[in-house]
């Protein structure tokens, strides 16, 4: 009878808690932080090629091929196993140098935008997957120096895209503020091509 009992009562405290557990999540409202790097290939050996196809010299080259990213969220559960995320991201620059004999050429882009996503959480698995759109804006800024005279210009894009993402998210204890992933960023600015791996960490408040 004790055993009976004691099964009895374990049931009876699972159906109790299980959906307590699920339902406080349901319109539970989250800000949080996620910081990492951003990974974009912006065509450096491209753009030295033409110089050099262009001037007939050799040029030479260095390139940043990642830079950080922040980004500030807030999610609102609509229900047991959904998500509404939405996130204000901003990145540093992504710089690259040219070099040719008696001149010198410089180039730098970064990228700030807002984005909004559906995210499939299970209330009982250690995971998300999320799809959603982004507008954002790029900045870009160059100068090129020659024979001590420097030259300078910029140019700005802004445009919709979309992103996708996976991750890690805790879910018992203080595990349930920590979370780690990776978002796609598709067309940046607008533009076709201007793609950013984000490998971040984040924590939710």
């Amino acid at each position: 009878m004790k055993i009976k009992y004691t099964v009895t009562l374990l049931a009876i405290l699972s159906i109790i808690s299980f959906p307590r557990n699920a339902e406080a999540e349901k319109g539970k409202l989250s800000v949080g932080l996620d910081i990492g790097y951003g990974w974009h290939d912006f065509g450096a050996k491209e753009t030295a090629q033409t110089i050099a196809n262009a001037s007939g010299q050799t040029v030479t080259y260095t390139y940043d091929k990642a830079t950080f990213v922040g980004r500030l969220f807030a999610d609102y559960g609509v229900s047991e196993d959904f998500l509404l995320d939405l996130g204000l991201f901003k990145s540093g620059d992504l710089d690259a140098t040219y070099t040719i004999a008696g001149a010198s050429a410089t180039e730098a882009y970064s990228a700030f935008g807002v984005d909004a996503a559906v995210v499939y959480s299970p209330s009982k698995m250690p995971f998300f997957i999320k799809g959603g759109a982004h507008i954002s804006k790029i900045f870009g800024d160059a100068s090129i120096t020659i024979g001590g005279t420097s030259y300078a210009a910029s140019a700005t894009a802004t445009g919709v895209g979309w992103l996708a993402g996976a991750g890690f998210q805790g879910k018992t204890g203080a595990s349930k503020n920590w979370r780690a992933g990776f978002t796609y960023y598709g067309n940046l600015g607008g533009e076709s091509g201007a793609d950013v791996g984000f490998l971040f960490a984040g924590y939710k408040f």
